[in-house]
């Protein structure tokens, strides 16, 4: 398998309560769509937790994009739709109480989906 890197956005912390729909369906709608815009990115995934065990932190929800390389990932952030991403989450974030952290891992193994 041909090495990969993968760029995480987790969310730590939740959603103001009575907020959790338009939130995620924001994210869904509009920032979704904009991860898929990156020159040279392979994949994209959107994860929603539904629980967290083991004392691990509260992550409400991990966006995942996936590029050849440390330097197309670096190239495709210097596009402006990084920019317009960035705009477009920070209109949504004011209903998210927590912080945002990244993290670039590189992708070791990967199995396809089985139906």
């Amino acid at each position: 398998m041909k090495a990969r890197i993968v760029r995480s956005a987790c969310l730590e912390g939740r959603v103001k309560p009575g907020h959790a729909d338009q939130f995620d369906a924001f994210i869904l709608e509009q920032i979704a769509p904009l991860m898929k815009r990156f020159p040279g990115v392979r994949a994209t995934r959107i994860l929603r937790s539904l629980e967290v065990e083991d004392d691990g932190p509260p992550l409400y929800m991990v966006f995942e994009s996936v590029y050849d390389s440390v330097d197309a990932m670096r190239a495709a952030f210097a596009d402006p739709v990084r920019q317009e991403l960035r705009q477009r989450l920070g209109e949504v974030m004011p209903l998210f109480e927590g912080r945002m952290f990244h993290i670039t891992q590189m992708l070791s193994a990967d199995e396809p989906l089985r139906d």
